[in-house]
Parts: structure tokens; sequence; C-alpha cells
């Protein structure tokens, strides 16, 4: 039975990502803002942008008074945190009323809100697109081909939690890799058509520049994906660190704080051991 059991399960992650590819490689930056297109031509619900034109004016009038001031009219889940590591805690969901949507990811440390990432949604009629761009000004940062997420003390997420006296500093694709907004799974890909991650496609794009200074930097990351990526390159590049006990010992650090981490197999989500899911990219080639 459990035999018969283990080949559905097979089957499905088979047939569920027919795409899927853990050798796809992708050239990602840390990019943050929507490219504007058009595709629908289906007719235009009204209704719909009346409803989001409230919505819209009265957050703008929230953040715009008070940015810290989102959680309720976000409708943000305080009870569906997830906990990444040292007292941070995440939330990720969106907010919608008609077409538009914003989708959010607030960070939490202790229970205060203390960061956040604001990304907009977009209808894909062309003949709302001016009416829409309208409705967020002031909301985002908005230029003829894009608009730009909105994020509340980014620079709060870009530090480790450690500073350390290095002469090297971080890059913006690196500076973004520090934070969770680059993404909390680890591992390489999932999904549909197995998508990289963008923190794996981050830090593919940045290992050759990551010296040891960088990668020590990096392991006190508040994003406990990036302190696995660190660990992996630690890992792979032992011998160009000193100091490699007081490494350890952090690593030690890092995997009793967090024992499990979320990734995706295909298309499924699950969670697995922070140090035997490190101990498998080791020993891949990637």
């Amino acid at each position: 039975m459990k035999l018969q059991s283990l080949l559905i399960f097979l089957i499905l992650l088979i047939v569920s990502c027919d795409d899927y590819k853990f050798d796809r490689i992708g050239n990602l930056k840390s990019e943050k803002h929507t490219e504007l297109f058009y595709e629908s031509t289906d007719s235009i619900v009204e209704k719909w942008v009346v409803m989001d034109s409230i919505f819209l004016s009265k957050f703008r009038e929230t953040i715009n008074r008070d940015p810290k001031d989102i959680i309720d009219i976000l409708n943000v889940n305080s009870d569906k945190k997830e906990n990444i590591g040292f007292g941070y805690s995440f939330v990720q969901a969106s907010m919608g009323k008609g077409y538009a949507s914003i989708w959010y990811t607030v960070i939490f440390k202790d229970n205060e809100l203390i960061s956040y990432e604001l990304k907009p949604d977009l209808p894909n009629h062309k003949s709302l697109m001016g009416r829409y761009l309208k409705f967020y000004k002031d909301i985002y940062k908005i230029d003829k081909e894009r608009i730009y997420n909105r994020y509340y003390k980014i620079e709060e997420m870009q530090r480790p939690f450690e500073i350390h006296n290095s002469t090297e500093t971080l890059n913006e694709n690196l500076q973004f890799l520090m934070t969770p907004f680059s993404g909390i799974k680890y591992g390489y890909s999932g999904g549909y058509g197995g998508s990289i991650f963008t923190n794996r496609g981050l830090y593919l794009n940045e290992r050759k520049k990551i010296s040891s200074e960088i990668c020590k930097t990096l392991l006190y990351s508040k994003n406990p994906a990036t302190r696995l990526l660190a660990i992996e390159h630690y890992i792979k590049n032992k011998d160009d660190f000193r100091e490699t006990e007081l490494i350890d010992n952090w690593i030690e650090t890092v995997y009793s704080e967090l024992s499990t981490i979320g990734t995706m197999e295909g298309c499924f989500g699950m969670n697995r051991n922070s140090r035997d899911l490190v101990q498998e990219y080791v020993e891949r080639k990637n």
C-alpha cells in the first residue's frame, strides 16, 4: 500500500509541472517594478472600477498620513505570521476589490511592524490603464513604462544582524538578497514552468563576486533562505575562509534557530530540514 501511494505521488509530481527542470537558470536582477502591458479585450465591469477607486483613495490617504498604518486597511492577518527566525516573522497576501490588488509582504519584529513591500496589480485592459495609473498616483512611483514597488524601511531589512568591520560593500542585487522580499524559500526552482527562485537567481548572478567577507555578511541576513545560501557557499569554498570555528558556531545557531525551511519540488511546496537541504545543494553541481 505504501509503495502504491509513493507511485501515485511521483506520477502527480511529474504531470503537475511538466515543464519543470532543475537545471533551468535565469538571469534575474533585483528589479522592483512591474512593466505595463495590455492583453484582455473583455468588456469592462464599471462596478469593479468604482470599488477600486474608493479603496485606493482610502489607501492613499492612510499610507500618506502614516506609512506604518496599513494593517487594518489591508486586512493583514497577524495570526498567519510565518516565523523566519531571530524574532522576525512575516505575512504575505493580497488585498483587492475589483481589478486592482495590492500584494504585500509585511515584516514583524517581536510582533511590531518594521518593514513591508507593496506590489501593484494592474488591470490588463488598455482602456483602463490611464485611469488606474491615476488611482495609484502618490501610492507608487510611476513612469511611462513601469510602476515601482513601494517599500517601508527596506534599509532595515538590508542590514545584517551583526555589523562586521568589512571594507566591502554589497551591490544592489546582494542588498536585495539580504531582505526577505527576495523570497524566503530555499532551493532552486518550482511552480508552473519551474521558475527559478528570485533569491537563487540573484545568488547565481553574484556568486563569483562573493568574497569571504561578503559571505559572512550574508550569513547574518534577516532572510532565512539567504542565510542558507551563504552556508552553502561557505561549505563549497571553505578554503577561502579564516576563523572557521566562529563561522561554524554561528551556522549551528542558524540551524537551531530555524530547523526547517520552505522549499518546492516541482509544484509542491513543503517544509524540509534546513541542514539536510543545504547538504543536498552542496552536493549538487549548479
